[in-house]
C-alpha cells in the first residue's frame, strides 16, 4: 500500500492525501547543449541532470470512507486550500511516500522538496462533493549560502554546512511525522522505521505534541 504525505513546514500542517494516486509520473528533465562548430559540425556537450517533474491526478472525496485512513479524514476544501496557499506563499513542500506491505512491513520510503508549479481541479457531474486534482510540481533545491567571496570573475558563493549533532530523545511538535523526524534528527527519512521500533509505535505510526520519543 501506498500513502503520500504533504509536510508543509512554513504553516506547521503535515496531511495524508485521503487516497493515493494510481499513476506517478516522474520526468528527468536534461541540460545537454548542442554547439554548431563551423569545421566539426555539431557536437554535445553533457551536463548535470535537470530538476525533475512530478505529476499525479488524485480523488479528494466528500466521504471519509472512501479514504485509506478515515480517523484523520479532512474536507476537500482542506485540501484545495493547502495547495493554493503553497501557491501564493512561494514556498516549497515536503512530500513523503511510504510504501507498506499488507503485512505491516516497510520495503522503502521517499521523500522530495517540491513546488507547486500549477494545478486543475475537475469535478463530474454526479459526483457532486468530489473533486478530481490534477497536480504538476517540480523538485525544489535550496542553497544554504554562508558567504560570499567576491573575485575578478564576479562573486564566488560559498556554501557551508554545519554538522549537526543528535540527540537521544526528541519532543514532537505540532506537523511532526516519523518521517520528517528522521530526516532531521538521524539524517535520514528511512529511519522512521528505527524510531517507530524504539518508541513501541506500530501501524500507522501516529504521534502527538509533547510526545518524547527515543531516538537510540
Amino acid at each position: 500500500m501506498y500513502r503520500f504525505i504533504i509536510n508543509y513546514e512554513y504553516r506547521s500542517i503535515t496531511a495524508e492525501l485521503p487516497i493515493p494516486p494510481e499513476v506517478f509520473t516522474t520526468k528527468y528533465n536534461g541540460k545537454n547543449a548542442v554547439i554548431d562548430l563551423i569545421n566539426s559540425g555539431e557536437i554535445s556537450i553533457l551536463k548535470d541532470i535537470g530538476l525533475r517533474n512530478i505529476s499525479f491526478k488524485i480523488l479528494l472525496p466528500r466521504d471519509e470512507s472512501i479514504g485509506v485512513n478515515p480517523s484523520d479524514f479532512k474536507e476537500p476544501l482542506f485540501y484545495l486550500n493547502l495547495f493554493r496557499n503553497i501557491m501564493a506563499d512561494k514556498k516549497p513542500f515536503r512530500l513523503i511516500i511510504l510504501r507498506t506491505l499488507s503485512d505491516g512491513r516497510s520495503i522503502f520510503g521517499g521523500e522530495i522538496m517540491l513546488s507547486i508549479e500549477g494545478y486543475t481541479v475537475l469535478e463530474n457531474g454526479g459526483e457532486e462533493g468530489d473533486f478530481y486534482v490534477e497536480l504538476d510540481l517540480r523538485e525544489y533545491r535550496a542553497v544554504d549560502i554562508k558567504k560570499a567571496e567576491i573575485t575578478e570573475k564576479g562573486v564566488v558563493e560559498e556554501v557551508v554546512r554545519e554538522a549537526k549533532e543528535t540527540s537521544a530523545e526528541y519532543t514532537v511538535k505540532s506537523g511532526d511525522c516519523l518521517w520528517n523526524i528522521a530526516k532531521a534528527q538521524l539524517g535520514s527519512g528511512e529511519l522512521y522505521t528505527k524510531i517507530a521500533e524504539l518508541n513501541g509505535i506500530s501501524y500507522p505510526y501516529t504521534i502527538h505534541p509533547g510526545q518524547i520519543l527515543r531516538l537510540s
